[in-house]
């Protein structure tokens, strides 16, 4: 539909699909275990992580070994896979750990499409070149900077109103005779205004 006046002369190679890749696979990684965290936590054993061996003693790490071994025990269900010794006693059934696993999925799955979607319309091949976003066109011509602007717009309704309304004696002393004397001659005068600001 459109054509760009310009060749850009770094195009797109497999690094931002690699890096996106990354990004989306591991989060999936983390939402397994976060599922499994959520499920432990809400039947009252605490947060818990996957340990990593530091120096002979088992720690909850963000990343270690037993993050990545343990992931075919939470898929199963089972709730202490890879869990630092000692454990706490009650754990998460099976079928709530897969129901927690599956919620977290499903947001960071639909949160994703989102933000694809959004990057997509905006740097995507199809995107619109040269039209504004909606943001950009009500900042320039929506209400608010219509009514920020009303009194240059209209100045006749929305400027600023005299300090007062001329009195009786005020509109008695006017004569109301027309300008003959400009080129384009104006009606008449107008009450409260000088002589000297017809045009």
């Amino acid at each position: 539909m459109q054509r760009e006046r310009l060749r850009t002369p770094y195009p797109w190679t497999w690094e931002i699909p690699a890096a996106v890749t990354f990004v989306v696979l591991l989060g999936i990684v983390v939402g397994i275990q976060a599922g499994r965290t959520l499920a432990n936590l809400v039947t009252g054993a605490g947060m818990t992580w996957p340990a990593a061996d530091s120096g002979g003693v088992a720690v909850p790490s963000p990343i270690g070994a037993a993050f990545w071994t343990s992931l075919p025990g939470v898929l199963t269900g089972d709730s202490a896979a890879g869990l630092p010794t000692p454990m706490p006693d009650e754990l998460a059934p099976p079928w709530l750990v897969w129901a927690a696993v599956a919620g977290i999925e499903l947001v960071f799955l639909s949160l994703t499409t989102w933000i694809g979607v959004k990057c997509y319309t905006r740097w995507g091949p199809g995107r619109m070149r040269g039209m504004a976003s909606a943001a950009e066109a009500e900042q320039l011509l929506g209400l608010s900077r219509l009514r920020r602007v009303s009194a240059l717009v209209r100045p006749d309704i929305y400027g600023k109103r005299p300090a007062r309304e001329p009195g009786a004696e005020d509109r008695a002393s006017l004569t109301i005779t027309p300008n003959r004397t400009s080129e384009h001659p104006s009606p008449w005068l107008m009450a409260g205004r000088d002589r000297g600001e017809t045009r």
